[in-house]
């Protein structure tokens, strides 16, 4: 028997895909609670922010809409992020109703801080495959991404 060799039988593909998509959500949540540890914002805060920095402003509304969650427990989040310099409410410009939610100056920064370790090391990985691995990763991510679509319509 070689040093690669095993006496134990190999396991079925899927159950090592699957194996391997419940370490890589485990290491996103540990990621997630470190993130929010560093930042101080706790996870609802978070998700806030991460949409922030990836839509841009927002309205409360549009917040609990695209967080699944009640305008009153957005309103308690934001003021959350607000108490703690995470976030500024300043007036719609055109519905003086509205306000509009933004991120702090610093966010973005403080948070690449934070984010850059794990960009750089995605980006080494997909930099070492070939062009076929990078499709076939892509594709199957791709469909995992619809298979946790399917699994929360309502």
């Amino acid at each position: 028997m070689t040093a690669n060799q095993s006496s134990e039988p190999a396991a079925p593909a899927e159950e090592v895909i699957r194996d391997r998509l419940r370490h890589l959500t485990r290491r996103q949540q540990r990621f997630e609670r470190y993130l929010g540890r560093q930042l101080h914002v706790d996870p609802a805060g978070l998700a806030v922010m991460d949409h922030l920095v990836n839509v841009g402003p927002s309205t409360p509304s549009e917040l609990a809409r695209e967080l699944s969650t009640s305008t009153a427990a957005m309103t308690l989040v934001i003021d959350r992020l607000a108490d703690g310099g995470h976030v500024s409410r300043e007036r719609h410009p055109t519905d003086r109703r509205k306000v509009v939610v933004t991120p702090a100056e610093h966010w973005e920064t403080a948070a690449f801080e934070h984010v850059e370790p794990l960009i750089s090391g995605i980006a080494e990985i997909t930099e070492s495959m070939t062009r076929e691995e990078r499709d076939t990763v892509a594709a199957f991510l791709e469909r995992t991404v619809h298979a946790y679509d399917r699994a929360t319509r309502t």
